[in-house]
């Protein structure tokens, strides 16, 4: 192909940037080049600038399309010096900093910001107690007896006693130092109902905030943190509708509780002397006292006083008897405080974000503690005041996660008509698709793809997700699979079918040696050795592991928090510093989650996404919600799972609804029942988000596909789901019936007898009669 280069640069990058395109193409002008070159070249020459890019680099690489035309491949360096096209801009006016267009939807925005900072500030005061101070300085793999979001929770109701409103409560914590003068906090007060949390009878805001207070590392269960499934308990549980159909108010007033391994940990209750148990509930400091932590509390209770909206909230809670109970402002709060708290405290010392707390508790009071050193690593008034301002700042770029994030843009192989005869289907699928795109906007799109084995659904459905993007933003998609190694194969299928480079797609798998493995059944690992348990599946995003590696963090720095986002392996070349405008590196500091994040297409395993419903404590949850709140999503071969994963797919498919996300599901045997329930929970999911962003009722967009029709067709309630769906499947039984046969089976006799003293020769014979 014939390219040319035009660069932007200056001072010493202009230099850096010559000498490489100069070697590469020849100059026909002071900044320009042009010359013939393979695919493979121009990806030499792209790696080369970006290895050498700073902050003065920009260069755009056009290729000549037809004869008149040509088309910008890509740019290096600051994207800002180009349009969208390619074209360097000849006039300048001021960048949009502030994207305060992307928040005209997001109406209660600011009421979670305002509600999640709030709890920032009061979500570890439950730190200051002797027993966690000491156990900073003194390593022990002893649990607290009540963890600190417990003690943080007794904390808050003790500061808002005998508080009947909102506005009395937000007023107290105002005057914080003339209230703290004439009363002061005792081991006994705390200590009263140890194991009751009371939170339904705390003002509606005040309930949203504990709320968060207590969940801001783990999600309370149901009524036990374990069931052994041998028992009845878990039977009873599934069978108990009562419980699962609780409101909110019922759910704080029965349900909150200091539940056995959730925030009370019994063996160290049983263990730890009363003198040990008491140290946990005293303080020598308390950091409520700090004045700077008081001057920030009061600034963001006051902007909770004059806000219109809380206000309103507060009043509909009160007059309809219920806490305040939105799945879309619970889980986005909670996600903005947890990330605030992640970040922060993932700072080295010497890190310019870091935020002063008061002088005065400097040297008393820790947050966490250097694992290195073991001296105090952050202050727990800065900790406080710090995850409070990352928190107000991550809140208000929820709109860009939503809306600014790369997206894939003119991609060719993506919208150009297959001529193989077999996957002729992809060309119907994807122009009617393209007709309903803006409907999908604001009503969401459930989609069913049943075409048969081989007849290219993984092309297909990347196809008709793209047909529904904005041609003019692009498209974002996740794909999720069941198996890893067809994980890894279908990210190879992108990048091979579709023409998807690195810094497009990003393949995300459980861990390194899957991806060693699938080099070797591919003949790439040049005979390389690989040493693998093979007794033990590789998952390293499990939630008991996980858990550990939590209670060891907690217990030995006091900091949950600085765990890892992503543990697994990321297969990516994302260039984050292309998209620094976004201000999102401030906030998002791991670099896997970046990569996840920033990459158009993400192809993973489902384990890893479905902890955006199920994860329960070390933040695993935060980069696959994060992922679901920015893109569309495609589950392939759902009906792999049995009857026990379906409550969990449920929930992802209901999430995936609440934050907007267009949803299609992929497998040639997808029984009916599956789908009904699953685009009942989307339709559910979709209309809390289409009333929060103020967007009409929605009349969810529904597409059925095959390789002999397609239908689109929008559908108000489960009933036309279910008639459209019946319709498809009649149509599609009659296709298939005149297909000839390609595949028969024989039962074959295996004359084996089973003893089990001779196991081990039983299974050899049964592999050798297989292999015969």
């Amino acid at each position: 192909m014939i390219v040319t280069f035009v660069s932007q640069c200056e001072k010493k990058s202009l230099s850096r940037t010559r000498r490489i395109l100069d070697a590469f193409a020849n100059r026909i002008g002071n900044n320009v080049w042009q010359t013939a070159i393979t695919e493979d070249g121009l990806k030499t020459v792209k790696q080369l600038l970006r290895k050498s890019a700073t902050k003065s680099t920009a260069v755009s690489c056009h290729r000549n399309k037809t004869r008149q035309l040509t088309e910008l491949v890509w740019i290096v360096g600051n994207k800002r010096r180009f349009n969208d096209v390619g074209i360097v801009p000849v006039n300048w006016t001021r960048r949009n900093l502030l994207h305060r267009e992307w928040e005209n939807e997001w109406t209660s925005l600011e009421s979670m910001q305002i509600i999640a900072t709030i709890a920032a500030l009061l979500h570890d005061i439950g730190k200051s107690t002797i027993g966690f101070q000491k156990k900073l300085f003194h390593s022990t793999f002893q649990g607290d007896p009540y963890r600190h979001e417990w003690v943080s929770l007794k904390l808050f109701i003790w500061l808002i006693t005998d508080c009947q409103t909102d506005e009395q409560w937000l007023t107290r914590v105002q005057d914080l130092p003339d209230y703290l003068s004439s009363n002061t906090i005792t081991p006994k007060i705390l200590q009263q109902d140890t194991e009751q949390a009371k939170i339904d009878q705390l003002p509606p805001l005040a309930g949203w905030v504990a709320w968060l207070i207590v969940t801001h590392h783990r999600l309370p269960p149901i009524d036990k943190y374990f069931f052994n499934e041998r028992t009845d308990d878990l039977r009873l549980l599934k069978t108990n509708h009562r419980d699962l159909k609780r409101n909110q108010s019922s759910y704080y007033q029965k349900k909150i509780k200091a539940h056995d391994y959730w925030v009370k940990n019994p063996k160290s209750v049983k263990e730890m002397s009363a003198t040990e148990q008491e140290n946990f509930w005293q303080f020598d400091e308390l950091v409520i006292y700090s004045s700077l932590w008081q001057r920030k509390l009061k600034r963001w209770a006051k902007k909770a006083i004059i806000h219109p909206q809380l206000k309103q909230l507060s009043q509909q809670a009160i007059e309809h008897k219920q806490a305040i109970s939105d799945p879309f402002l619970l889980h986005l709060s909670r996600l903005c405080l947890m990330i605030g708290d992640h970040n922060y405290s993932s700072l080295d010392a010497n890190d310019r974000r870091r935020v002063q707390g008061s002088d005065d508790f400097k040297n008393k009071l820790a947050a966490n503690t250097d694992q290195h050193t073991k001296a105090i690593k952050q202050a727990l008034d800065e900790h406080l005041i710090g995850v409070s301002e990352f928190t107000a700042h991550f809140c208000r770029a929820l709109p860009a996660i939503h809306q600014g994030l790369p997206r894939l843009t003119g991609h060719d192989p993506l919208v150009k008509n297959t001529a193989h005869k077999r996957f002729k289907w992809q060309n119907k699928a994807f122009k009617q698709a393209y007709e309903y795109r803006e409907l999908s906007e604001d009503h969401g799109f459930f989609g069913v793809n049943m075409t048969s084995t081989g007849g290219g659904k993984t092309i297909g459905n990347a196809r008709i997700m793209y047909a529904l993007a904005d041609p003019q933003k692009g498209a974002r998609i996740t794909v999720a699979l069941g198996l890893r190694v067809l994980t890894l194969q279908t990210g190879q299928s992108f990048r091979n079918d579709l023409q998807l480079n690195a810094s497009q797609l990003a393949v995300l798998v459980g861990g390194s040696a899957q991806k060693q493995l699938f080099e070797l059944n591919q003949n790439v690992a040049n005979n390389n050795t690989l040493d693998v348990n093979t007794n033990n599946e590789i998952d390293t995003s499990s939630d008991y592991q996980s858990s550990y590696e939590s209670v060891i963090y907690e217990s030995v720095y006091g900091s949950e928090s600085a765990n890892s986002l992503v543990d697994e392996w990321v297969d990516s070349e994302i260039d984050i510093a292309d998209y620094e405008e976004l201000g999102l590196g401030t906030v998002i500091e791991s670099r896997k989650a970046q990569e996840l994040l920033f990459a158009p297409v993400v192809v993973c395993t489902i384990d890893h996404l479905i902890q955006a419903s199920e994860g329960k404590r070390a933040g695993k949850h935060i980069a696959p919600i994060l992922r679901l709140l920015s893109s569309d999503l495609i589950l392939d071969e759902p009906d792999d799972f049995d009857h026990k994963n379906l409550p969990a797919l449920s929930r992802l498919i209901h999430l995936a609804g609440l934050f907007g996300a267009r949803v299609m599901l992929s497998s040639a045997t997808l029984p009916p029942d599956l789908l009904q329930g699953l685009f009942e929970a989307y339709l559910a999911g979709r209309q809390l988000f289409n009333a929060q962003l103020q967007k009409p009722t929605p009349k969810v967009i529904c597409g059925w596909f095959d390789e002999n029709s397609c239908t689109v067709t929008p559908c108000t309630n489960n009933d036309d789901f279910k008639h459209y769906h019946r319709n498809f499947v009649t149509e599609r039984t009659l296709y298939l019936r005149k297909q000839p046969i390609r595949r028969q089976a024989n039962i074959l006799t295996l004359a084996l007898t089973y003893q089990k003293e001779q196991h081990i020769a039983f299974y050899e014979a049964v592999a050798t009669a297989l292999l015969q």
